[in-house]
């Protein structure tokens, strides 16, 4: 007698059309294996579930071998045979290897018959998870991932619930409010934040939960277990359950006092710097000013000495006053001219054509080029322009000219050389000369001193290229300097765009 011809048998009120049916739609077929005869019956549905044609005939052996060699196979022939030997029912999740070559989690259901306390025969069902069981994979990984990085923080992260307690918290929370996580849970966010401080607003809740906003990022006072304030960068999102309805918040707290604590001491210091660079200027104007005017009243007096004792120019002590005042007359223009520097404001600034004056201050340096038979080659676009101060750019330009024609080689023709380049934020005048050059290694870091020279010439007051600093910057710009003894230098003057 054949143990089983048709599943029918399993579903006597359906026929056999419904079933494939329902079992397709389900993604599910059904097998039966029968004990004495040995045999195993799939259904359609489950030889397209093994990717195998309908007149396959499938033994225990052959059955077994789809499932992924180790443990998913040695899980199936346990609990196969567990079925037959010890009449218990199994219902597992395995993976196996389609007739195409596909890894695929399939649901496997045995339930044994029994008569007369022997296992005759096993119904079973073979069902399609690999979508929801792939998903649920991913979804444990994700969660491990996050519980992982939840835990290991480097800032405060914590779940809140819709109410606004505390669910979950990582130790930094604790470390940044003081408490233990017992205390922190029997308190609400709310509960911690500084008296002058807002709490979380409920209008912020709406938001977070109307999806109006996404997240909320602001820098807020709470206070510590021990009274004193502290300051954190907190931020609070939304996070939806599986149903894509509101579950709970998230939020992250970074620990920020140190940080607010020294911006308040940069500030404070650049207050009081900004005082005091005000008392500065207003000092040396009122001294400049008053120096002029006693300077004026020692040259009348000189003055006067010369007409009434008209013999006294001859004395050598009066030639020595007379040299003193000019060289105190000489320190009162030179503060008048360094202070005048920080007096630009954005409306001194126009439009200025750099090839224009640049021709305009090599004019009053004609005559000086021609003595020393030197050489100026500007390379400079007709139509350039730069906004700057016209005064400040011409004196720029004349005190490092002035200062090619000072320091040039006595053995060689002077040569001078006006480029020009650019970069994303600066348009760059480049002054290179074939003159004495500057030892950088040894004046490098006074190049730019106020009365710093670097070469025994007559006249040299040390004054110029401070004034160039000074006024470059004055403009928003930067100078470098690259030099060579004995080969000359390369001026780089930086301007704003």
């Amino acid at each position: 007698m054949k143990f089983f011809s048709s599943p029918t048998s399993l579903f006597p009120s359906f026929d056999e059309n419904a079933s494939l049916l329902l079992q397709e739609a389900a993604s599910i077929g059904i097998w039966e294996y029968s004990v004495s005869e040995d045999k195993v019956y799939w259904s359609v549905g489950t030889k397209k579930l093994h990717g195998v044609p309908e007149d396959y005939e499938p033994t225990v052996s052959d059955g077994i071998l789809f499932y992924k060699e180790g443990y998913h196979r040695e899980n199936i022939e346990r609990d196969f045979n567990n079925a037959i030997s010890n009449l218990k029912k199994f219902d597992g999740h395995y993976v196996i290897i389609t007739a195409s070559g596909e890894e695929k989690w399939f649901r496997s259901v045995g339930v044994p018959v029994i008569q007369s306390g022997k296992c005759v025969k096993i119904y079973g069902v073979f069902q399609d998870i690999d979508f929801q069981k792939k998903a649920q994979i991913e979804l444990k990984q994700k969660e491990q991932k996050f519980r992982k990085t939840f835990t290991n923080a480097p800032n405060g992260m914590g779940l809140i619930s819709l109410e606004g307690n505390w669910i979950q918290i990582n130790d930094q929370i604790s470390k940044i409010f003081g408490y233990s996580e017992d205390e922190i849970k029997s308190t609400s966010l709310s509960d911690l934040c500084h008296p002058a401080e807002n709490p979380i607003e409920f209008t912020l809740i709406e938001k977070l939960l109307s999806r109006d906003i996404e997240n909320h990022q602001a820098e807020r006072r709470f206070i510590h277990k021990t009274g004193k304030t502290i300051w954190v960068d907190l931020s609070v999102s939304l996070v939806k359950s599986e149903l894509s309805t509101p579950g709970y918040f998230i939020c992250q707290i970074t620990d920020i006092t140190s940080q607010k604590n020294a911006n308040q001491r940069i500030e404070d210091l650049l207050n009081k710097t900004e005082g005091q660079n005000e008392k500065l200027l207003n000092f040396k104007h009122i001294v400049s000013h008053n120096l002029r005017s006693h300077t004026s009243n020692l040259e009348m007096l000189l003055k006067f000495l010369k007409q009434d004792i008209p013999c006294i120019k001859e004395l050598s002590v009066f030639k020595m006053l007379e040299d003193a005042f000019s060289n105190l007359e000489e320190t009162i223009d030179n503060l008048s001219e360094v202070s005048s520097f920080e007096n630009v404001t954005e409306d001194d600034f126009i439009e200025i054509n750099l090839l224009e004056i640049i021709n305009k201050t090599l004019v009053g340096l004609n005559t000086l080029f021609d003595e020393v038979r030197g050489e100026v080659v500007v390379n400079v676009p007709k139509d350039l322009c730069v906004m700057a101060v016209p005064e400040y750019l011409r004196s720029i330009f004349l005190n490092i000219l002035s200062n090619t024609i000072s320091y040039r080689r006595d053995n060689e023709l002077l040569k001078v050389i006006i480029n020009i380049t650019q970069n994303d934020d600066y348009l760059i005048i480049h002054f290179v000369d074939n003159g004495l050059g500057i030892n950088l290694d040894l004046h490098g870091s006074k190049i730019f001193g106020l009365y710093k020279t670097f070469h025994r010439k007559e006249n040299s007051r040390g004054l110029g290229l401070y004034i160039v600093k000074s006024q470059v910057e004055a403009l928003g710009g930067c100078v470098q300097v690259e030099s060579k003894v004995g080969q000359g230098s390369t001026f780089k003057i930086y301007l704003k765009k």
